[in-house]
């Protein structure tokens, strides 16, 4: 092999290179740029004694690569009132290039918010378009061999913004 020929080889190999590592690193920022907001909020059941419900949470990933995540652990607070804590082994695949809706289920005792201090639950469960819904935690996201732990999680909103249409203006 002449030496022009190594020299192009060579060429195309440091080019090649190159552009991947420019490729990773936009993949890279894109991935850590996905955006987590709550969408919405599904009851099932609200009485005195039993609260059920689904937070339905969307994620935006303008990046070329899917994910998964794993290892979801979350804490929820209703009035600034620790509700229930969440810890959710089931792994959610997030799609390249879109969008994806993933549900977190929440069950707790209202009742048991008296023990925290909260008086008048009747009152919170028919006024319940004001209370103030956070979930804080954190996720594992991984793809292959590559993954990222303790991603946080910090949002919130009121229960009316829950339950009306989604909106997704963070994003």
């Amino acid at each position: 092999m002449n030496t022009t020929t190594k020299i192009a080889i060579g060429g195309t190999a440091v080019l090649a290179i190159v552009i991947l590592s420019a490729w990773v690193a936009k993949q890279a920022k894109a991935l850590y740029d996905a955006c987590f907001t709550v969408a919405g909020a599904v009851i099932h059941t609200i009485s005195i004694d039993k609260m059920d419900m689904d937070l339905l949470i969307n994620i935006a990933n303008k990046s070329d690569v899917s994910f998964t995540l794993t290892n979801q652990n979350y804490q929820v607070y209703i009035n600034k009132m620790l509700v229930a804590t969440v810890n959710n082994k089931e792994n959610t695949t997030v799609v390249s290039q879109g969008n994806t809706t993933m549900k977190i289920n929440i069950k707790f005792n209202p009742q048991d918010l008296l023990k925290k201090g909260i008086e008048n639950i009747a009152n919170l469960i028919k006024n319940k378009d004001s209370l103030v819904v956070e979930i804080r935690g954190s996720i594992s996201i991984g793809k292959g061999l590559v993954s990222f732990n303790d991603y946080r999680v910090d949002e919130t909103l009121l229960m009316k913004e829950l339950l009306s249409t989604p909106k997704n203006s963070k994003c």
